[in-house]
């Protein structure tokens, strides 16, 4: 067999003899002349064997001489194909390269010039490209290969004002006990209270940013949204620096606290107990407590409160955080955990913070932080951290938790299988109540079309005329109008549903050492009870699902 090649087709040249020929010599032949990535033409093989079969039974016969040559062209050589698929919305494009059967691959150089001929300039990956003209090369022949070879860039829309507290402690009240060593620490000491004078600085204000434009792979320009100016809220206590705008001061000596967009500077009360002795206490700065709040005392402030002892009183109410130094340490008056009354109650808008509490009800904004233990409390929070926020290791033993996010804690539950209730559905249940009120909207709605629709039937089977049919345009604006609410309705409860998932989503509890029987967890209207003990535990939802997985 001779085989030639001209103008990318390959022809065979193979005299006709008595040795039998198939389609494995021809292919096994057409490989070793280095012609195998070719593109075989199979009808042509098969036309080339019918007549060598045929010519061999002449030359048999002896009607032809031995020898006679046919010449067919069974292959062909075809480049490398590239083709683009540019994302509907021009942030990606991806290159097709389909392998060449013998001819050139795509190179690099090829593949870019040919993007930017199909409307692709902006966002090439170098790498990407290399690889994929790569693999193509070393493909089987006919086989595609696609990636990604560029990416547009996203807008970064730009920022508001931020406003920065210039007081490291203004920002968070979080109890961190100070350490005496390296292995030793004063639960009791959380250090100096801070404080500020008139003049000082508070809060800058740093100005809001343009942001950067996004640019899709085919050049078309997306421009950023820069960023609002935040006027300042100013605050009691604060006023604007006469030489600078952006920078905020004390007015007068307190203790500074965070608002938004501000910062108030409280005037501050100090007690050495809250006892008989003071009465309650009711205060519209902030008060500080060095000793305790014993047994039936309040304390109601604007500010912040920081008891450095225990508090056994009937109410700390803050307008900032609470943090004590100690314990908190209440009763618990009925039996029933999630209704009981407790003897003593915390109430913060900020964060709320001590060392050991037992049979107290605590409701805050902010999260709450434990640093040993709970007992049997009443807790609404947006997150309960049970030891250091950075390694939550203490106990969590009984009580009700109606939170938004969840629970980070050492133990959760106790060897006694005290009941442990937990409702993840703090930002859950204003979303279903909405709900609920916008279904019951929708049934009215579907309830008085139903009745149109039947008025409007009524009429159709009534003689026409002008009054007639002016009455059955007025129910029919009636039907459509009530349809358009409707549906409107409809679709807020979608968004609600949508919103409801997402916030599920981002529940969980994080038991870092011991999950014991007992532990009763909701979300939303699902909820699961660990019936054993656990190591290591998240509780969160897995697919919808609440479930009980290791943590690592």
């Amino acid at each position: 067999m001779q085989f030639t090649e001209h103008n990318n087709s390959i022809k065979i040249t193979v005299p006709v003899t008595s040795d039998a020929l198939s389609a494995h010599d021809v292919a096994t032949q057409l490989q070793a002349a280095g012609f195998g990535r070719c593109l075989v033409i199979q009808d042509q093989i098969t036309n080339l064997l019918v007549e060598y079969q045929q010519i061999q039974k002449k030359i048999k016969d002896k009607l032809q001489p031995e020898g006679t040559t046919l010449t067919y062209r069974i292959a062909e050589k075809r480049d490398a194909e590239l083709s683009f698929d540019i994302a509907e919305d021009a942030m990606s494009a991806a290159a097709v390269i389909t392998a060449a059967w013998g001819g050139a691959p795509v190179s690099a150089n090829v593949l870019v010039k040919g993007a930017q001929e199909a409307g692709i300039v902006f966002g090439f990956s170098k790498e990407h490209i290399i690889k994929l003209v790569t693999h193509a090369s070393k493909g089987d022949p006919g086989s595609k290969v696609k990636l990604v070879i560029a990416r547009g860039r996203n807008v970064v829309n730009g920022e508001n004002s931020r406003f920065e507290a210039l007081i490291p402690d203004m920002e968070s009240r979080r109890n961190k006990p100070l350490l005496q060593s390296e292995e030793k620490a004063d639960l009791r000491d959380f250090g100096v209270i801070p404080a500020i004078r008139a003049g000082e600085p508070l809060m800058r204000r740093h100005p809001p940013t343009a942001g950067v434009d996004g640019m899709t792979v085919t050049g078309t320009a997306l421009p950023a949204t820069p960023g609002q100016s935040i006027e300042w809220n100013l605050a009691e206590g604060s006023e604007l620096s006469a030489t600078d705008p952006d920078l905020l001061q004390a007015a007068r000596d307190g203790l500074p606290r965070v608002i938004e967009h501000g910062a108030t500077v409280d005037e501050v009360f100090t007690v050495k107990n809250v006892d008989l002795a003071t009465g309650h206490i009711i205060f519209r700065g902030s008060v500080v407590v060095n000793g305790d709040v014993t047994e039936g005392m309040k304390v109601i402030a604007g500010g912040n409160v920081f008891v450095k002892g225990f508090v056994e009183g009937t109410l700390i109410e803050a307008g900032g955080d609470i943090k004590i130094g100690g314990s908190v340490i209440g009763h618990q008056l009925p039996t029933a955990e999630k209704d009981s009354e407790y003897s003593t109650e915390l109430r913060a808008k900020g964060d709320i913070q001590c060392n050991l509490a037992q049979y107290a009800r605590l409701a805050c904004d902010g999260n709450v932080y434990v640093n040993k233990q709970m007992m049997h409390c009443a807790v609404a929070a947006a997150k309960v951290y049970a030891g250091p926020e950075d390694n939550p290791n203490g106990k969590l033993i009984g009580g009700y938790f109606y939170l938004d996010y969840g629970i980070f804690t050492g133990n959760l539950g106790a060897p006694s299988s005290s009941n442990v209730l937990v409702e993840l559905n703090r930002l859950i249940d204003p979303i279903a109540e909405k709900q609920d009120i916008l279904r019951a909207s929708i049934s009215a709605a579907k309830t008085d079309m139903q009745d149109i629709r039947e008025q409007l039937e009524k009429l159709k089977k009534i003689e026409g005329n002008a009054q007639i049919e002016l009455r059955r345009q007025q129910l029919q604006d009636d039907f459509d109008e009530h349809k358009s609410v409707a549906l409107a309705l409809i679709e807020d409860v979608k968004q609600l549903e949508q919103q409801r998932k997402e916030k599920l989503a981002a529940t969980q509890i994080v038991v870092r050492q011991q999950l014991f029987s007992a532990v009763e967890v909701h979300f939303g209207k699902d909820l699961i009870r660990s019936r054993r003990e656990y190591g290591p535990s998240k509780v969160l939802l897995v697919d919808g699902s609440p479930a009980i997985e290791p943590f690592f």
